[in-house]
């Protein structure tokens, strides 16, 4: 904990600014805007270096970009129906639903052609979802309205949602786009760590050693990001057959509604479901969730719950069970533990339950 105190309070980046949360949250995944203040450690990445390969360039969304769009390839990595869901917020207060996030969920066009009519969610949301995830009917960045089924592989298997956060912008993808390849990469940086993941592991720390009003307070820094500037929520386009002419500041993509939590968490148990529901909102589709749900001990119930919840709905997760126990981590290769016979002992011993 000292050490995230330390940071949030006087760390500073590579460059000699001191970390802070960007403004725009969207920011942190754009790569005209990369190595800011809220970048704590980032892999470097770069486009059209006169390499003329794709060696140098961000690879790790080539598969995810949507399905028959513009980018060529391929509708992997889709966000789910449960992580949508999770973006709904109480229109009073503007807090997430902490327990019973999908029994109201977000309206979603799963099954509806994209040539048939289509009315989004008009109840509240957080305005983190729509920099998050591609849904039908808003902007995805300046690509145009996303357009629902025709940028979706199967949405039968998988549902109806693309990812955003890692996908470049048109207007500047001369710059940020890599086409060295049989799909492209980009110029936006892997974020390992961002300065939001700091705050949330400090809450963490200051939750469990019982300093509630120190675990509220770091909690609504992360929320107040999104609350003070709604200037940079996502709004319409100023005409949706133009995306490039921008955005109009005038005109929300979406009923947007976030709010702080305005006493301080009443108990250990409540602050940490409140901090563990606040960085699955804040760092989804980056990579962290499945090594919360193991750090906090918590992944066989999570996860089995995931699975029944989103099975209903497509068919890629049936089947599927998380084994505590076994399913923390994954089987060591067995050749990799015949290659460490010594004196007809193996010294690389698999791990449990496989």
């Amino acid at each position: 904990m000292p050490l995230f105190d330390q940071a949030i309070a006087s760390g500073v980046t590579s460059n000699g600014i001191k970390y802070e949360l960007t403004n725009a949250f969207e920011d942190n995944f754009d790569a005209a805007k990369k190595n800011n203040s809220e970048s704590v450690f980032a892999i470097q990445m770069t486009a059209n270096d006169g390499t003329n390969t794709i060696a140098n360039a961000n690879q790790g969304e080539m598969l995810n970009f949507p399905y028959n769009s513009p980018f060529g390839c391929c509708g992997f990595y889709q966000p789910t129906q449960d992580l949508v869901n999770s973006y709904r917020t109480d229109p009073a207060t503007g807090l997430p639903n902490l327990d019973t996030w999908n029994a109201n969920p977000v309206v979603s066009d799963q099954g509806i052609l994209s040539s048939t009519a289509f009315t989004p969610e008009t109840g509240t949301l957080d305005p983190r979802l729509d920099w998050t995830v591609g849904r039908r009917g808003l902007p995805y960045h300046d690509w145009g309205n996303h357009p629902g089924a025709n940028w979706i592989r199967d949405q039968a298997y998988a549902g109806p949602y693309a990812p955003k956060k890692m996908v470049y912008w048109q207007f500047n993808q001369d710059k940020y786009k890599d086409a060295h390849s049989w799909a492209p990469g980009s110029a936006i940086n892997v974020l390992l760590i961002r300065f939001a993941d700091v705050i949330l592991m400090a809450a963490e720390c200051h939750a469990q050693t019982g300093d509630l009003p120190g675990a509220t307070a770091l909690v609504n820094r992360v929320r107040d990001r999104m609350i003070n500037h709604p200037e940079n929520w996502l709004h319409k386009y100023i005409d949706d057959t133009k995306p490039l002419l921008g955005f109009d500041q005038t005109k929300m993509a979406a009923n947007y509604k976030i709010g702080r939590y305005t006493t301080n968490f009443g108990s250990k148990d409540f602050a940490l479901k409140a901090i563990y529901f606040e960085r699955k909102l804040e760092l989804a589709t980056e990579g962290h969730r499945f090594f919360d749900l193991v750090r906090w001990g918590i992944a066989d119930v999570a996860l089995n719950a995931f699975i029944d919840y989103e099975s209903k709905i497509t068919t890629d997760l049936r089947g599927g069970h998380f084994t505590k126990g076994k399913n923390e981590v994954f089987p060591i290769p067995q050749r990799q533990i015949d290659l460490t016979i010594s004196g007809g002992e193996r010294v690389l011993i698999q791990n449990p339950n496989y």
